[in-house]
């Protein structure tokens, strides 16, 4: 067994004042149980234990809450900046509010199928975000979290080193260009790479607040490492979508109606488990900017 894993301690669960949070693994995730994330639009104690907890665990999750359209955007708002566009529609009179539906969503031309950041094709990725469950198929559907600071950490010193200063190119299209342009024709993707250009971060990146170091590609954004032939570019990124989604670094979160999870888009990749057909699956979402690398 290797080094890293047999010297790091669990997480451990932690009992604030108002809630406890109860881990979902050894590294990172935990349930929130006891509280209504909707009360801490009125009380400040309440959320600054809530965002301790986000800043400590990356990924929270939160069984039977009550939270209105209006409530969800209130909630955006105390935790960053309101991110208005997205890849979906906003909820009518909600701007901000995006539904997630499926499955009218297949015939689009997002995928959240392969692991990946959020926006992480921006000049300012999304900080974080606030998914909630309204209808969801029974055991189906789920949505799996990678932990990017312990992939990182688990790294040996000689790649830490050599990845040290390396930078790359995020391209929301890197994946699946081909059927992208198959759907929406030759004009509307050339005014979508104009409006949304690749953007080049650091491979690894340190957290503005946490200050822990985490690996930032994924295999559905990252296009090229900067100042790399084709094939050297690829055996890196290989490697590293290998070792930054080990079962090590996952939590699997099985959603029920009224089931909210607030993600850290930062230091965590996520994806869909799509395994439910044409089974209806409705989630509304908000997410949220702040500060990133370089920011004042």
């Amino acid at each position: 067994m290797e080094t890293a894993f047999k010297e790091r301690n669990p997480i451990g669960e932690t009992r604030y004042q108002r809630f406890a949070a109860q881990p979902v693994t050894g590294t990172f995730g935990a349930w929130i149980t006891g509280v209504q994330i909707a009360d801490a639009l009125t009380d400040d104690a309440l959320f600054k234990e809530l965002y301790d907890a986000w800043l400590k665990y990356q990924v929270l999750f939160f069984r039977d809450q009550q939270v209105s359209p209006e409530q969800h955007l209130a909630l955006g708002e105390r935790f960053g900046e309101l991110q208005k566009l997205g890849y979906v529609g906003s909820l009518e009179g909600y701007d901000g509010v995006w539904v997630q539906e499926y499955p009218a969503l297949y015939d689009g031309p997002v995928s959240d199928i392969n692991w990946h950041a959020d926006s992480s094709f921006r000049a300012r990725p999304t900080r974080g975000s606030l998914l909630y469950a309204l209808d969801v198929p029974a055991g189906a559907g789920a949505t799996v979290w990678a932990d990017q600071c312990a992939a990182y950490d688990d790294l040996t010193p000689a790649w830490k080193d050599f990845l040290d200063g390396l930078s790359c190119i995020h391209d929301n299209l890197t994946r699946d260009p081909y059927r992208v342009f198959d759907q929406i024709g030759g004009k509307a993707l050339a005014d979508m790479r104009k409006f949304l250009p690749p953007t080049e971060h650091p491979v690894v990146c340190e957290h503005p607040e946490s200050k822990r170091r985490f690996l930032f590609v994924s295999e559905l954004m990252a296009r090229e490492i900067v100042g790399m032939s084709r094939n050297e570019s690829r055996a890196v990124l290989d490697f590293l979508f290998a070792h930054q989604t080990r079962p090590e670094y996952q939590a699997r979160l099985h959603w029920e109606p009224r089931t909210l999870a607030l993600w850290d888009n930062y230091s965590t990749l996520h994806r869909g488990i799509f395994d439910f057909g044409q089974a209806h699956r409705l989630m509304h979402r908000v997410s949220f900017n702040a500060a990133w690398l370089g920011d004042s």
